[in-house]
């Protein structure tokens, strides 16, 4: 029999490895060391609990720019970068009002036919996260080695198209919609924020969407929690007269009764 070859009925031995190359093979951070920060609200979107470094993430949607500010701010800290891709329209005051540090942003005017690749390969380098939202939809060997090469830089796509133009599939889709408007009577007052609803699909090992709704912006201008609705109480001194009842109706609708 060849020395090599366990005996009839004998377990193979397990061969010990070197602890010093356990080292360099064994992953340097875990999974859950590579996340970013997404506001508290709606960290419920996401399956771990924050962005994976190394994702490919859309949104869009009305209200879609008020969260990605919020994203923005939350994982970039006051450390981190981002880059912000061929989106002149982006405002960067109300960003500044949700705390996202605009020493930190670099505004790229979109590139040139054929560039686009070139562009975003190189800021994926250099920055946190690369927000984009291309003119032109990318083609699909570009892509991949994007989506490669933000793997291996740690950095992220963030699509504000919900990756209308990108041709490979992200990690986490995200999608916003308008439930309502808080400020506005009837026929007077101003609007002063928004009751948005913002849905994730795509979550890793789950069909099912999620959804969380947010004040948009708040007083202060950040990213609220939506407070439940406060019914307005009064007095009536006839609850079953039919006139009382009527006008009580009316001061309601008209917005006079306050509610406490």
């Amino acid at each position: 029999m060849d020395h090599r070859t366990a005996a009839l009925g004998q377990p193979l031995a397990r061969p010990e490895l070197d602890p010093e190359l356990l080292a360099k093979i064994q992953p340097v951070t875990l999974s859950r060391d590579r996340l970013i920060d997404v506001p508290d609200l709606l960290v419920p979107l996401f399956p771990d609990g924050g962005i994976q470094r190394g994702w490919s993430l859309g949104l869009d949607g009305h209200g879609s720019w008020g969260v990605a500010m919020a994203l923005l701010a939350s994982g970039l800290g006051q450390e981190g970068w981002v880059a912000i891709v061929g989106l002149p329209t982006f405002n960067l005051a109300a960003a500044a009002q949700y705390g996202l540090r605009l020493d930190r942003v670099l505004l790229v005017d979109e590139p040139g036919p054929g560039r686009l690749a070139t562009v975003l390969a190189t800021l994926l380098e250099a920055v946190d996260i690369v927000v984009l939202s291309p003119q032109n939809r990318v083609g699909a060997r570009d892509a991949r080695r994007l989506v490669g090469r933000a793997r291996e830089q740690e950095s992220i796509l963030f699509h504000l198209d919900g990756g209308a133009t990108w041709p490979t599939k992200l990690n986490l889709s995200l999608s916003t919609s308008i439930v309502g408007w808080e400020g506005l009577g009837q026929g007077h007052g101003h609007l002063r924020s928004r009751q948005v609803r913002v849905q994730a699909q795509g979550r890793r090992g789950s069909s099912q969407k999620v959804s969380v709704d947010v004040l948009l912006p708040d007083s202060k201008g950040k990213l609220a929690s939506v407070e439940p609705v406060k019914f307005a109480q009064v007095e009536s001194p006839h609850p079953t007269d039919p006139i009382a009842i009527h006008s009580l109706v009316a001061e309601i609708e008209g917005g006079r009764v306050r509610a406490s």
